[in-house]
């Protein structure tokens, strides 16, 4: 059921009701980029380097490996990716321990989805170690399902990670709706079959949206999210 990242979803005849709301981590949900910022340019410091504003956002919405291999391609050093990848992910997690903040109104557009009786799944390329910190800060029971990037075989863009959330929650994946913030977000889910609606913190930077609806995430209701799935209609920018 893979295809063509940015290919788009298949086009349905007729659209059933909205099952699931699918979202995204880093970025979408959680103000965490700024501590990516950090971990990063660490990373980058212990490499004998400097992190440079163009590679950061080469590897928004990116994997642990691919971010590493990213970096010491862009600071022209042969070292190990796996160990720097398990460097970067440890002091990650110290500073995600620290505390992580929703971004604002993503927590009411959460709980909002869930007075609704809706399913919920957050669908992220972060590894489980960094997930379990950002679980702990919450109260339980948020999502119903939590898929990983260190639990896919194929990350994002890959539509794996959104096809095995709505797999765990028994739902069509052409019946949910996916929040994200990054390029390689929208890609798996549109790939996945969800429609896709894409909330970053600057809606300019995604263009046309990558194929998603652009909707600031202080602007998104369960009605408007119900409703774009209805619609059903090739997407269109929303300002």
């Amino acid at each position: 059921m893979t295809a063509a990242p940015g290919s788009g979803p298949p086009v349905a005849s007729g659209s059933g009701p909205l099952e699931a709301v699918l979202f995204d981590m880093d970025g979408t949900l959680f103000d965490s980029e700024p501590l990516w910022d950090v971990s990063l340019a660490d990373l980058a410091e212990m490499l004998g380097g400097t992190l440079s504003s163009e590679t950061r956002r080469r590897v928004i919405g990116g994997n642990l490996r691919d971010t590493t291999r990213i970096i010491h391609e862009d600071l022209g050093v042969e070292a190990d990716v796996e160990e720097s990848a398990a460097w970067l992910l440890e002091r990650t997690r110290q500073l995600f321990a620290l505390g992580v903040p929703w971004r604002p109104a993503a927590q009411a557009v959460v709980e909002s989805v869930r007075r609704q009786g809706i399913a919920t799944a957050l669908v992220t390329s972060s590894h489980r170690a960094l997930v379990t910190e950002v679980l702990a800060q919450l109260e339980p029971g948020l999502f119903d399902v939590v898929v990983c990037g260190d639990e896919v075989s194929r990350p994002k863009p890959d539509p794996e990670a959104y096809l095995t959330a709505a797999e765990r929650l028994g739902v069509d994946p052409r019946n949910c709706v996916a929040l994200e913030d990054s390029g390689r977000g929208i890609a798996a889910a549109l790939a996945a079959g969800c429609v896709v609606v894409a909330v970053p913190e600057d809606g300019a930077a995604l263009g046309d949206g990558h194929g998603a609806v652009v909707v600031p995430l202080e602007a998104v209701t369960v009605d408007r999210l119900m409703s774009l799935l209805a619609d059903r209609v090739r997407p269109r920018l929303t300002l």
